[in-house]
């Protein structure tokens, strides 16, 4: 393995060869390493560098080049730029069925952050410091006025949770780039000092959360809807609202104590997906906005207990919906879902979420999304008794600090009245005194 450093100017000598010991102030310093054989190809492998300003420069920079070679850590980037191998890894994605939510976040971090602030970069002086700014930038409040257009929701500071979204899109982008050899190491990776804590910036900010009485309150509101067995199995038994739409009869055990979660029905625009994709497992129809697919993890695909109240809700449930398909006779599209529309059809997700926030203003309750009523049945396990590592299985988190998390803004008034009956254990033995 041999390297050497010459300079690069336009100076010639009466023969036309280039210059190599130039001692004019201009041009600039280069070297080139042989790195052996290339075993793809068989052909001679270097490695050219240029544009140092001084011999010295050159002389460092060859030593480094020369030292990871020699270590088997060096890397070649094809001089791909981070824009050109981001859209190539979209590409990637897209081929290999990658989740459409999912791709869809992914590319609006693209274009929106990544390529916009790094794309011009090449892959191999990409660093950490350059990822810790562009996370800075996003942290900062959003200034100027929004866009015209559906651009979805304005905020005046992003949370914390948002920007690591950012940071995980660049890091999956970059792990990536290092299986394929075109980076030896990823400025991504580990915890980024310029992601805010979510008390600097929701500092005098508390999530929203139901008690107990107020989600009981919300499902005898919403009892004579049609709905309402979707309602009661979001409080119940925790699913998403992807599984709600997605849930089959045949997921149901026999006996009804319990379902498992084996299909999800997502929100998706027609750009989002391919028309193999759209066409409906069942009917082979494209059912504008949704998307019919399996979970999206391992957690995800579980076995789910039914409360007595839930599965009151589902007999009831389907009774309405035999008289529905009687009604509907041949047009009836049997899709063989338990939540669907009278004729059938699949729900769509976003139409669900609708319903739900009508309900709640219509009883007055604090608005909360429908995805939180997963967290009253997890406060209502826990408090039951159920081992907080199950309970995770059951709500298909990913681990069981996930659901200690979400459990420490619930049922303050159920803990608030635990810790008073373990005082009294204590202050029973202790004298009564006046007030002073």
């Amino acid at each position: 393995m041999r390297g050497s450093v010459f300079k690069r100017c336009q100076c010639r000598t009466p023969e036309g060869k280039r210059v190599k010991s130039c001692r004019k102030a201009h041009g600039s310093w280069a070297f080139v390493v042989d790195a052996g054989t290339d075993p793809a190809t068989g052909k001679r492998r270097q490695i050219p560098r240029s544009g140092f300003r001084t011999k010295e420069d050159a002389e460092q920079a060859l030593t480094a080049e020369m030292a990871k070679l020699d270590a088997g850590t060096w890397t070649d980037d094809k001089r791909m730029t981070l824009g050109r191998w981001l859209d190539q890894w979209l590409t990637e994605l897209a081929d290999a069925r990658k989740s459409v939510n999912t791709l869809k976040n992914y590319r609006g971090h693209v274009r929106d952050a990544w390529k916009p602030r790094l794309g011009h970069m090449l892959l191999r002086d990409l660093r950490r410091g350059h990822i810790e700014s562009v996370l800075a930038d996003l942290a900062a409040p959003v200034e100027g006025k929004r866009p015209a257009g559906n651009i979805g929701r304005h905020v005046a500071q992003r949370s914390p949770a948002t920007i690591d979204g950012y940071r995980r899109t660049i890091r999956a982008a970059l792990s990536a780039a290092m299986r394929r050899e075109l980076i030896g190491v990823n400025p991504a990776e580990g915890r980024m000092d310029s992601i805010p804590t979510s008390v600097e910036i929701d500092e005098d900010e508390e999530e929203t959360v139901w008690q107990p009485e107020e989600t009981a309150r919300f499902l005898e509101h919403a009892y004579d809807d049609r709905l309402s067995a979707l309602y009661e199995l979001a409080a119940y038994a925790g699913l998403r609202r992807a599984e709600l739409c997605g849930l089959r009869w045949s997921d149901l055990d026999a006996d009804g104590a319990g379902l498992r979660v084996r299909q999800t029905i997502v929100s998706v625009t027609r750009k989002q997906v391919t028309p193999e994709q759209a066409a409906c497992p069942v009917c082979g129809e494209e059912h504008v906005g949704r998307l019919f697919k399996a979970p999206k993890s391992r957690k995800g695909r579980r076995w789910v207990p039914l409360a007595a109240p839930a599965q009151d809700a589902l007999a009831r449930h389907r009774a309405l919906q035999c008289e529905e398909r009687e009604f509907f006779g041949i047009d009836y599209q049997d899709h063989d879902l338990v939540f669907c529309r009278e004729d059938g059809v699949p729900l769509r997700p976003d139409r669900v979420t609708v319903e739900f926030e009508r309900h709640v203003r219509a009883c007055g309750l604090p608005v909360v999304r429908l995805h939180d009523t997963r967290h009253g049945a997890c406060s209502l396990m826990l408090a039951g008794g159920v081992p907080i590592e199950i309970v995770q299985l059951i709500l298909g988190h990913s681990t069981p600090d996930v659901t200690r998390r979400v459990y420490a803004h619930l049922m303050r008034g159920e803990t608030a009245e635990q810790v008073k009956k373990a005082a009294e254990l204590l202050t029973r033995h202790r004298p009564q005194r006046k007030a002073s």
